[in-house]
């Protein structure tokens, strides 16, 4: 089985062109909302810690349910009724959760506040709710997503994707500035944006599927996601549990959250490029591992690529960004390189993943990530009151690189694939070290942040050069003839 190159770079393309559409309408708007009169440093925290609340919201409403999904699919994709059962039953589920959630948000809502030290985010009657609806949303939104890259339904993925980057942006600054010049207004706009579309979603899901809950197949899917949530769920304490230190020092935390959502428009749009990926793999896997190893690791190959690429080219026109704002905001220009260079660590991460994934190995993310999320908050506790910002940028830069490492290793232990090392590890390890050490001599000796960028920039251009040399001349010689 040959992997279809045009076909790939067409539909990696499309999605992570799409993909990127949410998180750059969400940058578009953040200078209209802050500045003098309008949403501070502190203000941008509370989104922050709001964001968190979202997040462990739709891990939870989620239950890996676009893991399974996107893995079940191929097993009822000859069974038409059963794969009616699987969509609907999945959703249902996600709905089931959402509500269960909803109404421990209302009964908790006093305790939950009190976890934090900011009086606004201590009064989380006053957007709990919606935060809980924003990741309830998020869960249905993303699981429908898998579903239709796995159907190839690029239309309908196009369509909806557009719609809720519109929607979800317009009805934030509508919230802002005609709700309430603050973060609620903030969530709130996120929540009756987003809602609308996942009922757009719902509606057409009910309609061509009908309304199922077959507990035999969710109990399967329950079984194959379990270990997936039990890790996504500490991802989400390593991912996250650096804004919670953060949460005392309102200014620090506002200035890191301007580069966290640079880096979390980075994430979304890994995940578009990933979201093309993962198909093809598992179509690959599925007529043979052995039989398909050199198209498994040419797709491994270009994912890796692309994703280092297009950090690449974000690095400096993102610094750029966050030099327009007005108030302190503007220092994370110097947050930016060091922030984004991490997610190469989430594409290796991936790309070691496919085949524990396939394999149905995912028990082992459990304990993996156990011992990341241990290190982690340990990293945090002490590197975050001595370094701030920094402290946390180490913590996740340690944890992640352990998370990657252990993932080879177990990888390996199942299914020996014989990687090219220096394009999926060594390479993008000596990169991220090189960008730390220049994060380093930068505050040591005052350096421009943008003269710091510019080299990171430079290192990783090299290194695909270097790396992809025989690729690059191949398409080179097509060309020219």
């Amino acid at each position: 089985m040959k992997l279809d190159n045009k076909e790939f770079f067409k539909l990696s393309f499309l999605y992570t062109a799409v993909a990127a559409v949410p998180p750059l309408l969400n940058i578009v708007i953040r200078p209209f909302i802050e500045g003098d009169g309008r949403l501070a440093p502190a203000d941008f925290s509370q989104i922050e810690i709001s964001e968190t609340i979202i997040s462990l919201v739709f891990i939870i409403a989620t239950f890996a349910m676009t893991n399974s999904i996107s893995r079940f699919y191929y097993d009822f994709i000859d069974n038409k009724s059963g794969y009616n059962k699987l969509v609907s039953s999945v959703f249902n589920s996600i709905l089931a959760r959402g509500l269960v959630l909803l109404v421990l948000a209302y009964i908790f809502k006093d305790y939950i506040g009190r976890i934090f030290t900011q009086p606004e985010l201590q009064d989380f009657s006053s957007y709990g709710v919606a935060t809980v609806i924003v990741g309830i949303n998020r869960a249905i939104n993303t699981t429908a997503f898998a579903l239709y890259r796995n159907e190839k339904k690029v239309r309908i993925y196009l369509v909806i994707s557009l719609l809720l980057g519109v929607f979800r942006s317009a009805f934030q600054v509508i919230g802002v500035f005609y709700f309430d010049m603050s973060f609620i207004g903030y969530v709130y706009g996120t929540c009756i944006g987003t809602t609308l579309i996942s009922i757009i979603i719902l509606y057409f899901i009910y309609r061509d599927t009908g309304f199922h809950y077959d507990r035999k197949i969710l109990k399967l899917n329950n079984q194959y996601a379990l270990p997936l949530f039990e890790y996504a769920f500490i991802a989400w304490g390593i991912a996250f549990a650096d804004r919670y230190f953060l949460e005392s020092s309102p200014t620090i935390l506002g200035i890191y959250s301007q580069a966290l959502i640079i880096g979390r428009g980075m994430e979304i749009i890994l995940q578009g490029l990933q979201g093309a990926s993962q198909p093809e793999m598992f179509r690959l896997m599925k007529d043979g591992i052995t039989k398909n190893i050199e198209e498994i690791r040419r797709l491994s190959h270009l994912l890796m690529a692309q994703s280092q690429l297009i950090i690449a080219i974000t690095i400096l026109p993102a610094m750029v960004y966050c030099s327009i704002f007005k108030t302190d905001l503007k220092l994370a220009a110097g947050l930016i390189a060091i922030t984004l260079i991490r997610y190469t660590q989430r594409t290796q991460y991936i790309i070691f993943s496919f085949p524990v994934y396939y394999e149905k190995k995912t028990k082992v993310f459990l304990y993996q990530n156990l011992v990341v999320l241990a290190v982690n908050l340990i990293l945090l506790y002490f590197l975050v009151p001595v370094w701030g910002a920094y402290g946390a940028i180490t913590a996740i830069l340690v944890s992640q690189s352990l998370q990657v490492i252990g993932i080879y290793l177990y990888q390996k232990s199942i299914v020996d694939i014989p990687w090219n090392l220096n394009k999926l590890l060594i390479y993008p390890f000596a990169i991220m070290f090189l960008t730390a050490l220049l994060e380093v001599i930068k505050i040591k000796f005052n350096i421009d942040p943008f003269l710091i960028g510019s080299l990171v920039v430079l290192s990783i251009l090299l290194s695909l050069v270097f790396l992809y040399k025989n690729e690059i001349m191949k398409i080179l010689t097509k060309q020219w003839r």
